[in-house]
């Protein structure tokens, strides 16, 4: 009896101390924590965030060298963009300047072309002047006009009248015409130059007259020669597009500059 009473005490005692012993630290962690470190997903958690840091740091490093290398590549497109143009700007400067060549090697053959055909006008020129006033039927005896010319005083004048085909033209075409005879349509000076010629005329009249060398400038009549119409009263008062016409009387005739007459051209005389 005293046996069991005494197993049983000795029981209670040792229930007591387990009751009362302390409790470890590592008994009070967390069910969820024994089981995150208890877990066999951890190595595979781990691995993801390498690989994503790794990819993070090769993102990183590809960037920065792309960049270096697009900037390189820009700068060698400039360069190389630099270099065409200098190229382009040669190659333009060589084709201007062969143009120039082209251009100064043709200026060259037209001047002396032009020179060649001037020396022959002035031999063909010459020999014609001969001819006109020199004729060789004369045994080259010269005049101080041209054959066929009329002399009065200081100046030799050529008629186209009826004998000589008249040839109507405008005032503008009648003074070309002279022109290229080496005269011009002839000016009157004073009252007797104007008698003897007006003399000439009425010999050898024409129907409308001749022009002369007589034109409404300003409204006002000048002669070709730039001289101002000295006397009012040979011929009416100027009109805009007006040109004298002599008919052999005391007055002359003002016309329409585009009408068509036959003329009388003049040149100084040769003192011979």
């Amino acid at each position: 009896m005293n046996t069991l009473l005494s197993s049983l005490s000795e029981g209670v005692i040792e229930d007591n101390e387990y009751v009362n012993a302390p409790v470890r630290p590592e008994d009070k962690a967390p069910p969820d924590r024994r089981l995150l470190f208890s877990s066999p997903s951890l190595p595979l958690l781990a691995v993801c965030w390498i690989l994503l840091l790794l990819i993070m740091g090769l993102r990183i490093y590809f960037s920065s060298v792309i960049s270096e290398q697009n900037v390189k590549l820009i700068k060698e497109n400039q360069e190389l963009m630099k270099e065409i143009q200098e190229l382009s700007t040669e190659g333009k400067n060589t084709e201007l300047k062969n143009v120039i060549q082209e251009l100064k090697e043709n200026f060259t053959k037209q001047i002396t072309d032009l020179e060649d055909n001037w020396e022959k006008f002035n031999v063909s020129r010459a020999q014609w002047t001969i001819d006109s006033y020199c004729p060789a039927d004369t045994m080259r005896r010269c005049s101080s006009c041209q054959r066929g010319w009329d002399q009065i005083q200081k100046s030799c004048y050529v008629f186209y009248n009826s004998e000589a085909p008249p040839d109507p033209k405008t005032w503008e075409e009648a003074r070309e015409n002279c022109r290229g005879r080496g005269a011009d349509l002839f000016v009157v000076h004073d009252e007797e130059e104007k008698k003897v010629i007006d003399g000439y005329i009425t010999k050898i009249p024409v129907l409308k007259g001749y022009w002369m060398g007589l034109r409404v400038e300003g409204r006002t009549w000048k002669w070709i020669d730039g001289t101002d119409l000295m006397n009012a009263s040979w011929i009416e008062p100027p009109a805009e597009g007006h040109c004298a016409v002599s008919l052999g009387t005391r007055t002359w005739t003002s016309v329409k500059c585009d009408e068509k007459r036959t003329r009388i051209c003049s040149q100084k005389a040769l003192s011979v």
